[in-house]
């Protein structure tokens, strides 16, 4: 990397190794493929494209799908590659070297990255002495740092808390720097409330096809806000960067969002037999309002796991992420963790 300038040369690339074989729970990808319906009208779609053509640089159809979904207006939307590629246009959009940054810590750690490709401070808020983030740690250092940008990610990954409407507000309303409300996973939660983005003019939603969807190989993302910060995003935007293929096949999924609400269901259930099982084997799990769950449990288990090709998050030392699987690969997630407790 020697034509890297300085100020990157300590940054480590954000990798998640490819896994084909086995049971993958490390990636917060859905265990489920699209609902049948929705995957017969792709294949039907996508026979008609001309693909000697660019995309839709304004992705038309699907925003307006999208805009539909939420009753919003098109105008209202912006869709990119993943949400990353909307929340890394912010931080381009917004930041001058030296701004702040704020989020609570641990929390996606492309928010950092981003932070430090613009030369923005990204400064963490960190949970209390069980981990969990109060809403009033977040609003002191508002008023300590005066931010120029804030960062909620609801629930948030990895630790999987999910902050309660009210306690949102109280964040937006405590500051006028921008605020980026990430909701990839709020479709496994109790309520989702993307119309906050639309409600204040300094919060911009961001949800993703990527989860609840079950469509992550399609890096597909979408913005949601008032006019002005749509079009603030659009201006910095790269062109054509949502494939037609992508946008063909987000369009129909969205239009069928109904279809996915049993899925959905299957997995919130999944995840709270999943929390009681690994509490009864005495380990520290995090409540959870995604589909993974956050857990404490020794070196030991996880290399159990991986002798059984069973892959879930190592985050360092005896910290780990479970994505929720199917009943199947969570039965067989505990079945090895289970053995290896008896085996002690």
């Amino acid at each position: 990397m020697k034509y890297m300038k300085k100020s990157f040369t300590g940054m480590v690339p954000y990798h998640s190794k490819l896994i084909t074989d086995g049971i993958i729970l490390n990636a917060n990808e859905s265990p489920i493929l699209p609902p049948q319906k929705v995957l017969d009208e792709i294949k039907t779609k996508i026979t008609n494209i001309e693909f000697n053509r660019y995309p839709d640089m304004d992705e038309i159809e699907l925003n307006k799908a999208i805009a539909k979904r939420y009753n919003v207006k098109p105008e209202n939307i912006s869709s990119g590659v993943g949400s990353d590629e909307l929340l890394d246009v912010i931080f381009r959009a917004t930041l001058e070297p030296n701004d702040i940054v704020l989020g609570f810590s641990p929390s996606f750690s492309m928010y950092k990255v981003f932070a430090e490709l613009v030369g923005a401070k990204y400064i963490p808020v960190f949970g209390d002495e069980n981990g969990i983030f109060n809403v009033s740690d977040m609003i002191k250092a508002i008023k300590e740092y005066n931010p120029k940008l804030v960062l909620i990610c609801t629930p948030n990954n990895p630790t999987g808390q999910y902050f309660q409407e009210d306690e949102v507000r109280k964040i937006i309303e405590s500051t006028d720097a921008l605020i980026a409300l990430d909701l990839a996973y709020i479709d496994f939660a109790i309520k989702d409330y993307y119309y906050l983005g639309i409600e204040y003019e300094n919060v911009i939603a961001f949800k993703t096809f990527s989860k609840a969807m079950a469509l992550p190989s399609i890096r597909v993302g979408y913005a949601i806000s008032n006019k002005d910060n749509i079009d603030m995003i659009d201006a910095i935007k790269a062109p054509y960067s949502v494939s037609t293929i992508s946008q063909i096949i987000a369009t129909t999924a969205i239009n069928n969002f109904d279809l996915y609400k049993g899925q959905i269901k299957m997995i919130v259930k999944e995840r709270e037999r999943l929390y009681k099982d690994l509490k009864a084997l005495g380990f520290k799990v995090y409540p959870s309002e995604a589909n993974f769950l956050y857990v404490l449990f020794d070196d030991k288990y996880n290399d159990a796991l991986l002798k059984n090709k069973i892959y879930i998050r190592k985050f360092k030392s005896g910290v780990y992420r479970i994505t929720v699987g199917s009943q199947y690969e969570n039965e067989r997630l505990m079945e090895v963790l289970k053995n290896e407790t008896k085996s002690n």
